[in-house]
């Protein structure tokens, strides 16, 4: 009996799968997709947060400079340098700066010299990744530099003032908000256009390590080079 209920029930369940699928024709199957947790940042990948989300930024660098004239390369004079800059970022790759610097002559027995040389300057860099950790730049800058006795007054830098130019390279490793860097700048001073006569400006000096007559004139040109190391700030 229960076969019999069975069976005249059949047609009532074999209808509705009858319309559902049609001879031959093949019901699609579901295949769930397990998607994987993206994998932590490695080292080298982009900071946590975007480069244009801190613009502005300080910084602070120590190193070394060597200035020679033109006609004497091998007359050089050293000087241990620093520089306080700020910066801007005006695109991703387009970075401003503005810096002031400066610090005393060093002689050959690692002593402070007589000279000293203040340095200010408007530069502009490129930097090549800048959504990465690690990343490079180049730069150029225009400003000023003046030479003189540590011990020169106000007027007798602005006299031997003279006009500046900077070209470097560099690279940066950057975390969240500080970066620390490195960067070689070749530098080339200029004739001072003055029509001043003092002798803090025309007058040869005389450092630790003896006579320097090129260090005292702003009318001769100057080229040389720097190389520093610092630490910046992102805010």
């Amino acid at each position: 009996m229960r076969l019999g209920i069975l069976a005249s029930l059949a047609p009532l369940f074999a209808a509705p799968l009858a319309h559902a699928q049609a001879p031959g024709e093949v019901q699609p199957v579901v295949v769930p997709v397990i998607v994987a947790p993206a994998p932590p940042p490695e080292a080298g990948c982009a900071p946590s947060e975007p480069v244009m989300a801190n613009r502005w930024a300080i910084g602070l660098s120590l190193g070394g400079m060597a200035l020679a004239p033109q006609d004497t390369p091998d007359d050089q004079t050293h000087f241990a340098i620093g520089e306080l800059a700020l910066r801007f970022r005006v695109s991703r790759h387009f970075e401003l700066e503005a810096a002031v610097g400066g610090g005393r002559e060093q002689t050959a027995d690692h002593m402070d010299g007589d000279l000293e040389v203040t340095t200010a300057s408007l530069g502009l860099r490129y930097r090549f990744r800048p959504d990465e950790h690690w990343n490079w730049y180049v730069m150029g800058g225009i400003g000023g530099a003046a030479i003189a006795r540590h011990d020169a007054t106000s007027q007798e830098r602005s006299d031997a003032t003279q006009p500046m130019g900077m070209l470097g390279i560099g690279t940066e490793y950057r975390f969240d908000h500080l970066a620390l860097q490195a960067e070689l700048r070749g530098v080339g001073l200029g004739k001072a256009h003055t029509d001043t006569t003092t002798d803090a400006a025309n007058a040869p000096m005389t450092s630790s390590a003896g006579p320097i007559d090129p260090s005292a004139s702003a009318d001769i040109e100057r080229s040389g080079a720097s190389v520093s190391f610092g630490v910046s700030y992102y805010f």
